[in-house]
């Protein structure tokens, strides 16, 4: 048994974990539920030994977990998966894999490569192609891996932090089959998660943190989707609805037979669609289909090889706001204080500055006026961007893109790792976009997210684009659409 007693662990002034208890049996999935900042990672990376508590202690079978180490903890049985990848981006999956558990005493990749294919065979796992590096897989790949190496080391405990966000609906059968094969060779799976209908679809018992406290242990049998929510934040945010388009709109912006071709592989293959104001609509796309390369050409950060993008009213770049998927290499800079992100959007950086000098009191200012507007919990402006939570970093970059006051807002999985009421906030903010007159784009793995926001949808295979017709706006029909199958 996994156990974990009087778990305390505090932040500065703010109490993560109060006096927590925890427990998991072998040969179970024992799920953890919660808001963002609820205290569930915190409590995993204690048990795995990434932080030492302030009181309380782990063990495992009755043995003492070691304190504040990682390796010992992996020694004693216990690995566990980040919900953002720590893979090295230039190296390639192999080196990466070397650097874990499958490391040789002669660092020999070929025997690492063939080692992990057949564990990945083992598990279902498909492999990237040799020597490609990490940054040029999908974060779906990505999370594979990290899976893959820590089952290498052969533990009795798996801890997965939000490991369903970047698969398809495909892949998310097949995955939470893999958990319980695990399961049932005896492992311990402790499944950190958002996603209430996966955690009552694979999860033996759960666990419901609520302000670093346990406020709920149930059994799928015994609770319900809209019970487990209630108890995580007290009340249900309210749904969002599909934004209509505005009748007659005009196209705000055309993409017209984008083309891209890199590395020998057609990642964009003559791709075409508008965006009329007062819309949000959505590309549906298993990841590692072409749309980190779709939003990297609309950002300007890549040149297409052919066709053309147009913004129809306003040729100026600042009437079109990213927010990327990956909020911490590409959409903050975490070492800088949060008014300096802020102004890395050029409108709000011309809003501060004067006769070219920055007013930097204004901009802090600005910083402040957004946190309070979008209620994103942080120290204050002058904290760095690295002191907040994911789901707040999220929310800031959501903040800065609207504040910019663009006339179309491109977002690419924005919603991945936030709880449901930091996902219906970010849903009524760009839902309140559009219905002011912009335009959304929302690019997405998360099908229930996109059935539940957009009026017109996309789905987006092998660098193909398509928009859906009647009769395929369901979870089964998109899923199939998004592997390929197009008859």
């Amino acid at each position: 048994m996994l156990l974990a007693k009087n778990i305390t662990k505090r932040f500065g002034q703010t109490l993560a974990l109060d006096c927590v208890d925890f427990e998991a049996h072998r040969g179970e999935i024992h799920a953890l539920v919660g808001e963002n900042g609820a205290g569930k990672t915190t409590l995993m990376n204690i048990i795995a030994g990434r932080l030492r508590p302030d009181d309380g202690e782990a063990s495992l079978d009755d043995a003492a977990l070691p304190s504040g180490s990682a390796l010992a903890a992996l020694k004693a049985g216990i690995a566990a998966v980040n919900q953002s990848p720590m893979l090295f981006e230039r190296m390639t999956w192999e080196e990466n894999l070397a650097l874990g558990g499958f490391e040789t005493d002669r660092f020999d990749l070929a025997a690492v490569s063939a080692r992990a294919r057949n564990l990945a065979e083992h598990l279902g796992f498909k492999l990237p192609p040799p020597g490609s590096t990490i940054e040029e897989r999908s974060m779906a790949e990505r999370v594979r891996l990290e899976v893959l190496r820590a089952l290498s080391f052969g533990p009795r405990v798996l801890i997965l932090d939000e490991p369903t966000g970047v698969l398809a609906p495909s892949e998310l059968t097949s995955f939470l089959d893999l958990l319980r094969r695990l399961r049932g060779e005896g492992r311990i799976i402790v499944l950190i998660t958002h996603k209430l209908r996966e955690a009552l679809a694979v999860a033996d018992r759960i666990t419901v943190l609520r302000e670093g406290s346990v406020v709920a242990r149930t059994t799928p049998a015994e609770t319900s989707e809209s019970e487990l929510a209630r108890t995580m934040i007290g009340e249900l945010p309210p749904l969002s609805l599909a934004t209509p388009v505005f009748a007659g709109a005009a196209a705000v912006l055309s993409i017209e037979d984008v083309s891209l071709e890199r590395g020998g592989h057609r990642w964009l293959d003559g791709v075409s669609l508008s965006l009329r104001s007062g819309e949000i609509a959505g590309i549906a796309g298993v990841d590692g289909n072409g749309q980190t390369e779709l939003v990297e050409i609309l950002a300007g950060a890549r040149r297409a090889d052919s066709g053309e993008i147009r913004l129809l009213q306003g040729a100026d770049n600042a009437a079109l706001a990213v927010i990327p998927e990956n909020r911490d290499l590409v959409g903050l800079i975490l070492e800088m204080t949060l008014w300096e992100n802020v102004i890395l959007a050029r409108p709000l950086r011309e809003r501060t500055t004067r006769h070219g000098w920055l007013d930097r009191s204004r901009a802090v200012e600005l910083c402040g006026e957004l946190l309070n507007r979008f209620r994103i919990r942080a120290p204050g402006p002058e904290a760095t961007a690295s002191a907040l939570s994911g789901g707040n970093r999220q929310r800031l970059e959501v903040a800065r893109a609207v504040a910019a006051a663009p006339k179309v807002i491109v977002a690419h999985n924005i919603c991945r790792g936030l709880d449901l009421a930091g996902t219906a906030d970010v849903h009524r903010t760009l839902a309140d976009f559009a219905a002011a007159g912009g335009a959304v784009l929302l690019i997405s793995s998360d099908l229930d997210e996109l059935l539940e926001t957009c009026g017109r949808l996309f789905v987006i295979s092998r660098g193909r684009v398509r928009e859906t017709r009647d009769g395929e706006r369901d979870a089964e029909k998109l899923g199939m659409l998004m592997a390929g199958d197009w008859s």
